[in-house]
C-alpha cells in the first residue's frame, strides 16, 4: 500500500532542515561517513528508508559523499512486493540516484522456516555484495530511535546480556544508522511535511509477530509512563555501550593469557579464578563466540561456572561437538575429535606391526627400542589398548591405579582416553609412551622392544 500526498517534488527542498541536522550532528558524533565516500543506502519502500534517502541526498553536498541504493525484493507479498520494487526504481529516478536491485524467493529458500531469519541473512548478504560491486564504504539503514526501543524490549523480553540491552549500534563495520536518533514520529512527520510518498507493508500490522506486538501494544503503553521513551532508552544504552567497552577492554587482557586455536581455548585457572564472576562469564561466552561463532544458554554457561568451581577435574558436554574440560590447573574448550573409539588390539605374534588410532606399535625381538620388557609377559597375553577401567602399574612400593597415576602426573583429562596402553592380560600397564616404563627387577636375556610412532611424547614434560 502506497501512502500518497500530493505529488512528490521533483527537487529536494532547499536549505537544511531540523530533522537533516539531528541527523547530520548523529552522523559527526559517531563518525558515520567520511568525505568523498560512496554510501549505498538500503531503500525498501518504507517510511524510515524513504526518508533516509532523501535526508542522505540533501546532505549528500555538504558531506560531499557519492549516494546509491539498494533495494531487496524477497517475494514474500507476491504482487505487493513487486509494487514496492518498483515505487523504489521511481523514487530513485526522481532523485537521480543510481540503483541496484536483488530479488530471492525466500519462501523456497527457507522450506517455510525461520523465514524472517532467512529474509534478514540474505538481505544483508545482498547489500555487502552491492557494496563491494560498486566500491561503496558505507551501507547506510534506516533504523530509528523507535526501533532501538523495541529492539531493547524485545531483547529484555526473551532475555540477554549487555549486548542485548544496549540494542544494535550507530555504526558497525561498513553498516551504519544515520537515523539511530530520530525517533518514528519524527520520521512521518518530515515525510508529511514535504509531501514525500512511501509504501506500507500491511504484516507490519499483523500481532502474531513479537516486533509488531511491542511496536504497537506494548511501546504505547509505556509511553503512558514516560512519554520521552525513545530519550531515555539512548541514553541507558549509551551507557551500555560504554559498559560494554571497558567489559571487551578487560576481557581482552585477560585473553593475552589464553592459548586460544582454531578449536579451542584454555586458560590456567590461576589467572582464571581470581577474575569476578561476571568477567568469567563473558571471557568463556566470548571464548566459545570466537571458537563457534555461536553464544551457549544461560544453562551451560552457568554449568562451566560451576565445573570451574568445583573441586574436582572433569568435563561438561556444550554444543556443536565442543566440550568444556577442567582438569587440576587448566580450564580447556574444545572441539572432541571424531576418532575417539576406545580399542584393544590383542598382541599375537612377534615380530609385528600393530596400527591404532593414535599411533603405530613396532615388536621386535631385539633390546632396541623405546621399550624393551621380558619375552615372559607375553605368556600373561600382550594387547595395545585404550583405558577401559582397573588398569594398574608396578612401582617399587606396590601398585598404583591407572587414574590415580594420570592425577599425579597432571594429565588433562580430555587425553585420557586418547593415551595408548601396553597391557598384560591381568590389566597390569607396563608401558605408556612417554609417560611410564615398567621396571623390571630381574634381567632377562630373551627381550621385546617396541618403538611408537605416534602423537603421544612426553607427556610427563
Amino acid at each position: 500500500m502506497v501512502r500518497l500526498h500530493p505529488s512528490p517534488p521533483n527537487i529536494l527542498p532547499s536549505g537544511i532542515m531540523k530533522i537533516e541536522e539531528k541527523v547530520l550532528s548523529t552522523i559527526k558524533r559517531f563518525s558515520l561517513i567520511e568525505p568523498n565516500e560512496t554510501v549505498l543506502c538500503a531503500v525498501s519502500g518504507g517510511p524510515d528508508s524513504v526518508a533516509l534517502l532523501h535526508i542522505l541526498k540533501a546532505l549528500s553536498e555538504k558531506l560531499k559523499i557519492t549516494l546509491q541504493a539498494a533495494h531487496f525484493n524477497h517475494g514474500l507479498r507476491d504482487s505487493e512486493a513487486d509494487k514496492d520494487e518498483n515505487f523504489v526504481k521511481n523514487i530513485c529516478k526522481e532523485l537521480s540516484i543510481p540503483l541496484t536491485v536483488g530479488r530471492e524467493n525466500i519462501k523456497k529458500l527457507s522450506g517455510g522456516k525461520n523465514i524472517e531469519a532467512v529474509a534478514r541473512k540474505e538481505r544483508y548478504r545482498f547489500l555487502q555484495e552491492t557494496a563491494e560491486k560498486i566500491k561503496a564504504d558505507k551501507i547506510a539503514l534506516g533504523h530509528t530511535a523507535s526501533d532501538l526501543c523495541e529492539t531493547v524490549v524485545f531483547n529484555l523480553t526473551k532475555g540477554s546480556g549487555v549486548k542485548g540491552l544496549r540494542g544494535f549500534l550507530p555504526k558497525r563495520g561498513n553498516i551504519i544508522r544515520p537515523l539511530f536518533e530520530i525517533s518514528r514520529e519524527e520520521v512521518e512527520n518530515y515525510l508529511k511535511t514535504h509531501n514525500i510518498p512511501f509504501r506500507t507493508d500491511s504484516s507490519n500490522f499483523n500481532t502474531k509477530f513479537s516486533r509488531n506486538l511491542i511496536r504497537l501494544k506494548v511501546i504505547p503503553h509505556l509511553k503512558k509512563i514516560n512519554p520521552s521513551l525513545e530519550e531515555t532508552i539512548l541514553r541507558e544504552t549509551q551507557t551500555l555501550r560504554e559498559l560494554e567497552e571497558f567489559i571487551t577492554e578487560t576481557t581482552n587482557l585477560i585473553f593475552q593469557k589464553c592459548v586460544l586455536t582454531q578449536n579451542s581455548f584454555s586458560i590456567k585457572l590461576e589467572d582464571l579464578l581470581p577474575l569476578h564472576p561476571f568477567i568469567k562469564k563473558t571471557l568463556i561466552q566470548e571464548a566459545f563466540l570466537k571458537l563457534t561463532g555461536q553464544s551457549l544458554n544461560a544453562k551451560k554457561l552457568n554449568a562451566v561456572i560451576n565445573l570451574i568451581k568445583s573441586p574436582k577435574s572433569g568435563s561438561i558436554d556444550l554444543k556443536n561437538s565442543f566440550k568444556a574440560i577442567k582438569t587440576q590447573d587448566t580450564l580447556t574448550i574444545e572441539k572432541e575429535e571424531k576418532q575417539q573409539a576406545s580399542f584393544k588390539i590383542s598382541i599375537a605374534t612377534i615380530p609385528s606391526k600393530i596400527e591404532t588410532p593414535f599411533g603405530t606399535f613396532k615388536f621386535e625381538n631385539t633390546k632396541d627400542g623405546d621399550f624393551a620388557f621380558p619375552e615372559d609377559e607375553l605368556q600373561k597375553g600382550l594387547f595395545i589398548k585404550t583405558r577401559e577401567g582397573g588398569e594398574w602399574l608396578s612401582l617399587p612400593f606396590g601398585r598404583k591405579k591407572l587414574k590415580k597415576f594420570f592425577n599425579e602426573k597432571k594429565i588433562p583429562f580430555h587425553l585420557r582416553n586418547r593415551i595408548p596402553l601396553l597391557t598384560t592380560g591381568e590389566n597390569e600397564v607396563i608401558w605408556i609412551p612417554g609417560l611410564y616404563k615398567k621396571t623390571y627387577i630381574k634381567e632377562s636375556k630373551r627381550k621385546i622392544s617396541v618403538r611408537y610412532e605416534g602423537g603421544i611424547k612426553n607427556l610427563d614434560k
